[in-house]
């Protein structure tokens, strides 16, 4: 549910070793984060409910940082094979080669005896040919790997759907847009109650509108890009967006359309129990994957 569409643009701008070296470090960071969320909690009984709400947002973010690795690398090395592909596109002959071609030339209307009846190897052509059979190989591992790798897809929604079973749920598709979250929530509202429908843009203000005024609930959780928490300005800026533009939605919006709406809000992910946002509040939960 992370801004998926602007880190895989940028994933373009990097090399393969880049994407992994930031990953590495945005792991780093993730892990120093929920360390300090953690700690920042009490151990008294008044304690609890914040303790549980600060779960409920790491689980969330390490969901969300992992799924957006995942299509980062992909991203990064799809990009590395087409480049690779381009650069075996025609090439300007080297001065060298010009050189070798009038040598050529000239033999023709005064012919040369040439050492041993070799003619001179075309150096261009050399070239090309191990590059040919480099691209050729990595190519040829590049399907073995394809082929042994098990669709991630597939074995997603599987498992979805062996766990929505138990349920008696149905999976219903929503368009992978910016808009995603607020429809899918729209749709389970709608289903419990169709006279409770609203659109994604009613839902996006909703949320907005919980942040603005609730801010000590989601500041501690952005940064900017200085790793430093948002101030106010920043924080005002980033509800604008919510409520304005296709943002995708994340774990700080789904903690506040839960809260808003006054329901639950269950996800159910694959690898890990039913993940419950707002387990305290009384109203119906929403289900989304």
């Amino acid at each position: 549910m992370a801004d998926i569409e602007d880190s895989i643009a940028a994933t373009r701008t990097e090399t393969l070793e880049d994407v992994q070296a930031r990953h590495r470090k945005e792991v780093k960071e993730l892990t120093a984060k929920t360390t300090t969320l953690k700690k920042s909690v009490g151990k008294g009984a008044g304690d609890k409910k914040k303790k549980k709400e600060i779960t409920e947002q790491i689980a969330l973010m390490e969901a969300e940082l992992s799924k957006r690795h995942e299509q980062e690398l992909a991203a990064a090395e799809q990009q590395t094979t087409e480049s690779l592909a381009q650069e075996e596109g025609p090439e300007q002959p080297e001065a060298e080669d010009a050189s070798a071609a009038l040598e050529d030339l000239s033999i023709s209307s005064s012919p040369a005896p040439q050492q041993g009846g070799k003619k001179k190897p075309n150096r261009q052509k050399l070239r090309k040919e191990r590059k040919a059979q480099q691209f050729e190989e990595m190519r040829r591992q590049a399907e073995e790997e394809a082929a042994n790798t098990e669709n991630t897809k597939e074995i997603e929604d599987a498992a979805i759907a062996k766990l929505i079973e138990p349920l008696a749920l149905s999976i219903k598709q929503i368009p992978p847009d910016g808009h995603c979250l607020y429809n899918a929530v729209a749709h389970q509202l709608s289903l419990h109650d169709q006279s409770d429908s609203k659109s994604y843009k009613e839902l996006r203000h909703i949320a907005a509108e919980y942040m603005r005024k609730n801010p000590d609930d989601f500041m501690p959780f952005l940064v900017n890009n200085q790793g430093d928490c948002y101030n106010d300005a920043e924080y005002k800026q980033y509800c604008n967006t919510v409520e304005e533009t296709a943002l995708w939605g994340g774990q700080l919006e789904i903690q506040a359309l839960s809260k808003a709406l006054g329901r639950p809000i269950h996800i159910v992910q694959m690898g890990s129990p039913v993940l419950k946002v707002g387990e305290d509040l009384a109203g119906q939960p929403l289900t989304v994957s």
